[in-house]
Order: structure tokens, then sequence, then C-alpha cells
């Protein structure tokens, strides 16, 4: 998370909770001016630094990447209790002596290739004549060559141009130079010298770089504590992205190494087998070639190609070289290269393309074999850096874009064909109401709030109808039999007509045709009503005949006057109509939608569409709600009350510091909900809270048979409902239905004898998302408070012996059948 500045003296739960503050702000806070000057300023800088120091930096890094291959043999070492001095000393001698090994094999194969060079150029030679001679036209364009070149000499030789004569004449008189040959003045000293100076440089390095890679795998934390510290700031976001990075790295390199050995090895058996001289080689350049992105796959494969066309006269050992490696080629990118990789390096193409070029300038080719592990660093450093948070846009995988924004870009270009691949994908791989939820009316949102500011009026028409063909097209890509299944589902529902209402503008419209599109895929009879019918003068002769369900669509933020005035004319009208309202773009600082339809006198307010087809078929008497799933009951339930009351999380006086948690935890995730739940025997107790509901805040309790956090208790794991709607758990929870909770992701909160107490959760009225590494941190704070709380505990036990609460006895509980889920 980004860094916030926090004490590492203060409590650990308002660091981590201040560091999940800072993080869930760093999108939206606007940059300080000469912020984007000072980071191009460090990043040239930078450059010339690595650049001016590659002597230095270049060894160094190839120790920190060879680490990465070593440490694991070092920690198997470790792990059968070798102490880690000698560990390190013996992983490093392996390792060089097997590099010293090799060095020595490919050094006898090299010396034998040249011994033969000679045998193997005349081939070539043969093998040129034979193709210039066989290709068409090739023997007469040399004799017709040979003929032009004689008759030019004839013609400068019989013409009378005196320049020509004399340069003739000065040919023929030219004397042989005369040679003298002398005894050379050098030493034995300095032919060693000028034989072992250009050895020094690459042999210096090596030395470097082993003393690098020891004391690297001598003391791999206290380097690490070290950057950390120079990092500076949060400590769990700093620490969290060098293990990012860590993690990336050193997988890129194992699985790198894996799928190159495992087109090397088959490489050098087959050249063995087809007789290509210098199998082991070939092997051995194939297996380390192929660290360099692009080329070196290319390269790898040349050697062994041109030696083959080069030893044998006929063509059969080139042929079958050449299928070899196309085979190995074909069978490494399309099966084992996707299997071992499994997840990416979190580059793009054009990035490893950009890194290979940038790193090679900078460094050599030894900067072109370390430009993707170092690029991968940079990226990461740039997801985890709000400075350089350029760099994981440029160079990373993840789509910049979100989809809704990808499909308001493609609206507003006018490109309705790339929007309708885009909608089509999202059905696919999700579903339609599912698109409509996360896509459709998060794209009209985006368009109320961006075109509330555009000064170009037919950017809302260009949307609309962009928005409008999106849903034609979804309409006419439901499968046969899909449609024959609404149309059954129609026939059998027909009567019960719901009209989907505009209610102001074109935008609302769009909203209206979703829901009728969704109405219409679950096999609801829905007919769509355009904004003028519930103008002042037409309200009263809208059409209500055999209407069971109006639902009214408003993508205004505060629709409030607007919807009073709807609901009260068409309930003057026809008391018995549910309405329904589609409030898609509550401002945040609006009632909840249950309490917004109570307020305006409709039957429901909704924010998704499929909270408004779920409501319609209740509401026609078409629902099927599964049964409520209870939590089971702990098998050490005894124990747990013991624990929980001997924790002193129900002491009053920590009320007021898990209220702050809470607060704070709700405003670094985003949400309108957060507590710390306490289970007790029949009850959840909300001994901290943010955003409860008033009737809620009074008593800060709930049925614990009603609860989720009793589901985190049973199971002792944390739990994430993206949709409390879609799971048959909790889709049928009357708590949760009726203060309209969508989504709830919690935590347990164990005590140090491991039993769980309670909870620390974050609740949505709408469905939502939450990664790994939000719900790690919210484990973390969990953990961190509960020690805070015990060590409280602990201190007012010591200054306060006889205090009664610590003597308490709590009546047994025996444990009841576990529900079923």
């Amino acid at each position: 998370m980004h860094p916030n500045g926090t004490s590492a003296k203060s409590a650990p739960t308002e660091s981590a909770a201040s560091s999940l503050t800072t993080s869930a702000t760093d999108t939206s806070a606007r940059p300080v001016p000469g912020t984007g000057v000072m980071t191009a300023i460090v990043v040239l800088l930078t450059i010339a630094t690595l650049y001016f120091g590659r002597d230095i930096f270049i060894p160094f890094t190839l120790a920190i990447l060879l680490s990465f291959l070593l440490a694991p043999l070092v920690n198997g070492l470790r792990h059968i209790r070798i102490p880690r001095a000698p560990a390190v000393i013996l992983v490093v001698t392996f390792a060089f002596s097997v590099l010293a090994g090799i060095s020595v094999l490919v050094g006898s194969q090299l010396v034998n290739l040249a011994n033969n060079l000679p045998s193997y150029q005349q081939t070539m030679q043969e093998k040129i004549r034979a193709i210039r001679a066989a290709a068409p036209g090739g023997g007469a364009l040399d004799r017709t060559t040979e003929v032009v070149q004689a008759l030019g000499e004839e013609l400068a030789a019989s013409t009378g141009n005196p320049a020509d004569s004399r340069t003739v004449a000065k040919k023929k008189k030219q004397e042989p130079l005369s040679v003298r040959i002398e005894r050379g003045n050098g030493s034995t000293y300095e032919t060693a010298r000028s034989l072992i100076t250009p050895l020094l440089g690459p042999l210096g390095t090596a030395g470097i770089v082993v003393v690098f890679i020891i004391f690297v795998l001598l003391q791999p934390s206290d380097l690490r504590d070290r950057f950390i510290r120079l990092a500076g700031g949060d400590l769990h976001r700093t620490t969290e992205g060098i293990n990012d990075a860590a993690a990336r790295v050193s997988r890129y390199l194992l699985m790198q190494l894996i799928v190159n050995a495992s087109y090397g090895i088959p490489v050098g058996i087959g050249l063995y087998f087809i007789g290509v001289p210098g199998a082991f080689l070939w092997a051995l350049l194939a297996t380390l070639l192929r660290f360099i992105p692009y080329l070196g796959p290319f390269m790898a494969a040349l050697f062994p190609l041109v030696l083959a066309f080069a030893v044998e006269p006929g063509w059969n050992m080139f042929l079958w070289t050449l299928a070899l490696v196309l085979t190995l080629e074909l069978i490494s990118n399309n099966l084992i290269e996707p299997w071992l990789y499994g997840s990416s390096t979190g580059l793009t193409p054009v990035a490893v393309i950009l890194s290979a070029i940038f790193w090679t300038l900078l460094w050599g080719p030894v900067g072109l074999i370390m430009a993707t592990p170092l690029t991968v660093c940079l990226v990461v450093l740039g997801r985890y850096v709000p400075q350089l948070k350029f760099l994981d846009v440029l160079l990373g995988s993840e789509p910049v874009l979100t989809p809704e924004e990808r499909l308001y870009q493609r609206l507003l270009t006018g490109n309705v064909e790339e929007a309708i691949e885009i909608a089509e994908g999202e059905v696919q791989e999700n579903s339609l109401l599912e698109f409509y939820d996360n896509v459709g009316l998060a794209t009209l949102r985006l368009a109320e709030s961006e075109l509330e500011r555009s000064v170009f009026v037919g950017e809302r028409g260009k949307i609309s109808d962009g928005m409008r063909a999106v849903i034609d097209d979804l309409r006419q890509q439901a499968g046969k039999m899909e449609n024959e299944s609404s149309e059954a589902r129609a026939g059998q529902w027909r009567g019960a007509l719901t009209l989907c209402i505009a209610g102001r503008g074109e935008l609302d419209g769009v909203a209206a045709t979703m829901l009728a599109h969704g109405l219409e895929s679950r096999g609801i009879d829905a007919r769509l009503v355009p904004a003028s019918a519930l103008g002042l003068d037409s309200i009263g002769n809208l059409d209500l005949v055999g209407v069971e369900v109006v639902c009214v669509s408003y993508l205004n933020p505060q629709p409030q006057t607007y919807a009073r005035f709807v609901c009260r004319r068409l309930k003057r009208r026809a008391p018995h109509l549910k309405i329904v309202l589609g409030v898609w773009n509550l401002a945040a600082d609006a009632l909840p939608p249950t309490e917004f339809a109570s307020a305006v006198g409709a039957d429901a307010a909704v924010a998704t569409v499929t909270d408004a087809v779920r409501q319609v078929e209740e509401m026609i008497g078409r629902a099927d709600v599964p049964a409520m799933v209870p939590p089971p009951i702990p098998a050490d339930e005894q124990e747990r009350l013991d624990a929980l009351y001997g924790s002193g999380a129900l002491d009053a006086r920590s009320r007021g510091k898990f209220d702050q948690v809470a607060r704070k935890l709700a405003g670094a995730f985003d949400v309108p909900i957060a507590l710390v739940s306490l289970i007790d025997e029949h009850s959840q107790l909300w001994r901290g809270a943010a955003g409860l509901p008033e009737e809620l805040e009074k008593t800060r309790k709930g049925m614990r048979e009603h609860s989720i956090c009793g589901h985190v208790v049973a199971s002792g794991a944390s739990l994430v409902v993206e949709d409390t709607m879609r799971d048959p758990r909790f889709a049928g929870n009357p708590f949760l239905r009726e203060h309209g909770i969508r989504f709830y992701a919690g935590t347990p909160l164990k005590t140090a004898s491991g039993h769980v107490i309670g909870t620390l959760c974050i609740l949505d009225r709408k469905p939502r998302t939450v990664n790994d590494r939000d719900l790690k941190l919210l484990q973390v704070i969990a953990d961190e408070l509960m020690t805070e709380v015990e060590q409280h505990e602990i201190i007012q036990r010591r200054e306060h012996p006889d205090a009664e609460q610590s003597k308490r006895k709590y009546p047994s509980v025996k444990p009841k059948p576990a529900a079923a889920s």
C-alpha cells in the first residue's frame, strides 16, 4: 500500500489500516505539480548511473539473478541442518565446477570444429557452386559475366586513352616489393601480457560475480532488510513488492531454464544421431541462447543448420536437422511453454522487445540476456510506487482500461463494431445479466458523469445509439435453445406485463432497454416505454391495462424529486401497481436503495439489473428463493466461548478502539459498512461498527443464525461472498435481504489459543470483488488487532488481579449439529 508516514511505534492496527486507507485513495489523488518533472529527472539520472556504473552494476545484477537459481539448493541443504556458510560454499563450488566442466567440453568441441574447418569450407564451396549451377539460368549467367569482364579488359587495353596507357604501363613496370625480416625485441613477458590482457576483463567480472553471489546467499535477509529501509515508508507495501518481484523473477528463470532444457536436450540427442559434429555444444548453446527473447531461438537454430549444410556433400543431414529444429520449436512454443509458464511474467510482447533493445544499448550483450527479469522488476516497482506507475501502464500486461472504459471509449469514437465485440466477449465469459450489471450500467454511469461536463451536445446521442446497437446485437446473438426456452416461459407468464420506462433522458432509455432485455431473457413479458410517457401532461394517459409492475430507470445521481412525482401519480391511478425504481447511479451520500424506495413511495429500489429482474420475479410470484442455510456450530463451542469471554474483547472500554478500526477499514476498502463482529452463544455483537443503519446502531446486535460471520467462525477461514443473492447459502437470508447486503468479506479473529471468537468484515450493498492481496491484508489487521486486545487484557489482569470479571463462569454449551451447506 501507499506509504503514509505512520510511525513504526504506533499501534499495528492503526498502521495497517492507515496504509489501506492511503492505498485506496492513491488512484483518486491528484498529482502534485512538478512531480512529473522530478520523476523524469530521477529516471534520467538513474539511466545515466546504470550506464556509467555498468562495470559494477552488471556483476551485481548477475549475482542477484543467479542467486535466485541457487537459493533453493542452499535452502535444501539448510533443511538437513547444514549451516548456512558451508551450504553456500558447497552450492557455489558445485555450480562453478559444473560450469568449468561444461567449459572444458565446449572448448574441446570448438577445437575439433576448428581443425575440420578447411574440409567444411571446401564442401560449402562445392554446394554453393552446385546451387548456382542448378538455379534457372545460373550457368548461363556465370558465362555471360565472364565474357563481359573479358571484353572490358580488351577494350581498356586497345583504347588510345593516354591515362589508361600510362596505367597499364605502370602496372607492367611495377616491381615487386622488397621484404626485410628483423628479429623482434619483444620479451616473453610482453608476449604473455598481450595474450592475457584480453582475458582479464571477463575473468575479473566472473570473480566479482562469484564474490557477490556468496555474500547475497550468506545474508539474504540482511540485504532485503536494508533495501526495505532504503525504500522507507510502509513496511507491508515494500515487503509485498519485494516478494512479488522475487516470485516473478524466480518463476521466470526457473520456468525458462526448464523450457530451454526441454528444447536443448532433445536437440543434442537428435543432432548426435543425425551425425552433426559438436552435438553437445549446440545443445548447450540452444539452452543458453533461448534466454535471449525472440532472437535467441533463431541464433540457436542457425549454428547447427549451417554446420549440417557444411559437413555433408549431400542434403540429407541438412534436411533432417531442419525438420528436428522445426518440430521441437512447434512442440516448445505450443505445448511446453503454455503448460509450464501458467501465468505470464506480466509483460506485453511489445514490452519484451523494447526492454531487449533498451538493456542491450545500456549494458551490451549481457543486458540482452538480463532484459526480461530486469524489466519484470521495473513493472513490479511501478505497481507499488505511485510515482513510477507509468512503468506498469507502459510495460505491464494488465489491461489499463476497465471493460466499461473500453466500451465507453469505443462508443465515443463511433466504433460500434468493436464495442459489440467487447460486449459479446463479456457475455460469453460471464452472462447477460452480469454484463449489464458490471459493464453496461457502469458504461452508462461513466457516460452520465462525463457528458455532464461535455460541451458537445451530440455525444449523448452517439453513446445512446451505440449502446442500443450493442443491445440489439446481443438479442440477435441469443442461441436458439435459449430463445425457445424464453418464449416458452414468456408464454407461461404472459399477462404479467411489466413496463420498463425511461426516467428522463436518453441514457435512462438505454438503461430501461437493458432491463427489458434482461426480463425477456427470463421469460417475463416486458414492454419498453419512452421517457415522454412520464411527462406532466402524458402520465395520466399511460396505458396500465394488464400491467402488474412498472420499472422506472434513473441515471441521475439525485432522482428523488422526479421519482416521488412518478410514484405518487402512478399509485393514485392504480394503487395495486408495483413500482420498482432502477436507481443505477445514486450519489454516495444518498439513501440506500431500500430506504430510498420508502422515502419516495416506491415498492422497491434496486441498483443492478439482476436485482431488478429478481424483484420483478418476486412481485409476480415467479421467484425461486432458496432456503437460508444457518451457520453450523463448531465442535469446540464451549472452549470458543470461554476464549471469547476471557479475551477482553467484550470489555466496554474496547468499543472506541474497535469503532476506530472499523471506520478506517470502511474508508480504506471504500465500502459503506465495516464491522468488528463477535459471536456469542445466541447473537452476533458488533463491538466495532461503521456505517450501520440507524435501527441497528441502537442495538449493535443481531441473530446468530442470520449471520454470515457465523460461517467464518465455524470454518475458521476467511470468506468472500461477491454476491449474496447468487449464493444459495445466503440468497434467502432475511437479514441480508431486508438491509440490502450484497457483498461480504470477512476474516476470523483468532485468539492466541487458536479459537475463533468473531470476524473482521466489510460489507456493501452492491456486488463486488476483493483480490487476494487485500484479503491477506484484512487478515493481517485482524491478527494485529487480536494481539493488541489480548496484550491489553493481560496488562489489566496484572494490574487488577482480584477483578471479578476475570473470574466469571459461563454456562456450558453443547455443540449443535452442523447445518448442511
